[in-house]
């Protein structure tokens, strides 16, 4: 193959990388698809604190959560809890991320929500 042609097709693969798959089709991420990030995470933020607000059970967002197709995560201290999905391409991607804290009783406390990109190089 001619150097050219080489970097041609390697350029390709890098873009390729860089587009998104889209997110999962479920409630949570309905309409969300395609927005910029800012919008989208207020969107998500919106919705999860609708449903879950300050005062309510963590152990129902976790499952929520996981039913949307995120992925919890342990995390430290024990009153912090995460849950993630990153999508898109092998190189660049996005990524959403739901971070709360709950109290002994599994009451939560504050919840934030991030849909932003995974970084490209």
């Amino acid at each position: 193959m001619k150097p050219s042609a080489l970097i041609f097709v390697a350029s390709l693969a890098v873009l390729s990388g860089c587009r998104s798959s889209g997110l999962p089709n479920a409630p949570l991420f309905d309409g969300v698809d395609g927005m910029n990030y800012a919008r989208g995470t207020q969107i998500m933020q919106d919705r999860l604190q609708s449903h879950f607000p300050v005062g309510s059970s963590d152990r129902k967002l976790a499952t929520y959560l996981e039913q949307q197709g995120l992925r919890i995560e342990h995390s430290s201290p024990s009153d912090e809890h995460i849950a993630s999905l990153k999508y898109g391409g092998p190189i660049c991607g996005s990524q959403v991320r739901v971070q709360w804290v709950a109290d002994n009783d599994h009451v939560i406390r504050s919840m934030d929500v991030i849909y932003t990109d995974t970084g490209c190089p």
